[in-house]
């Protein structure tokens, strides 16, 4: 699944050349204490490739861009794309935990466990699906989180995520809209973070099923 987790070459990037591993900078825009709980790859239970187009806005900047998903096995991998599709970064979780590449000579600004967070929140299943929960809404408490879901008429329209431990952080919202391709997942995502402060869009723009 192509997530648009790739984010933002612009927020998550801003420095200069070569290929780095994971490493935050000292420049950071996300808090110290902001920790992150990422699901099981395979919780995503089908193999996906999507392309998006993201766009991300913050207090005082806006980012576009195009990126590319695939969840295979036990294996995601995020690819943000640059100018003529040039690869800008690559993000990899898989059992041997997270790889990050940067080819942009850009410094990271935001920690890899953080871009595979929203992935997650925009796009895995948090709370087992019930088919008699039409035009419901449901919660459920995993990993320190209070999940709530507002179901429509056919597709899940809204999602929220609250720290147990820390509510003063504020709420993650995201919004859903245009569920089509086998339901597979939404045409459009607006992720809106209240932990770090920015709004994010994710469009896909194709998606296939990996065999």
């Amino acid at each position: 699944m192509k997530i648009g987790v790739c984010l933002s070459l612009g927020l998550w990037l801003s420095g200069c050349a070569s290929t780095q591993t994971g490493d935050i900078a000292a420049g950071s825009r996300e808090p110290e204490d902001v920790r992150e709980t990422l699901l099981p790859v395979d919780d995503l239970a089908e193999d996906l490739l999507m392309r998006q187009h993201i766009t991300l806005a913050w207090p005082g900047g806006r980012e576009s861009f195009d990126s590319v998903l695939q969840k295979r096995g036990r294996t995601l991998l995020l690819v943000g794309l640059g100018p003529m599709n040039a690869v800008g970064f690559s993000l990899t979780l898989d059992d041997a935990g997270i790889t990050f590449e940067n080819r942009s000579g850009r410094d990271m600004s935001f920690r890899p466990e953080h871009i595979l967070a929203d992935v997650q929140r925009v796009f895995y299943p948090w709370i087992e699906t019930d088919s008699k929960c039409i035009d419901c809404e449901r919660h459920e408490v995993r990993a320190g989180l209070e999940i709530r879901e507002r179901i429509g008429p056919r597709y899940l329209e809204e999602r929220s995520f609250r720290d147990i431990a820390r509510p003063e952080r504020g709420v993650i919202v995201v919004r859903y809209e245009g569920w089509t391709r086998d339901s597979l997942v939404p045409d459009r995502a607006i992720l809106q973070n209240g932990w770090v402060g920015y709004e994010l869009v994710v469009e896909t723009t194709s998606i296939e099923r990996l065999d």
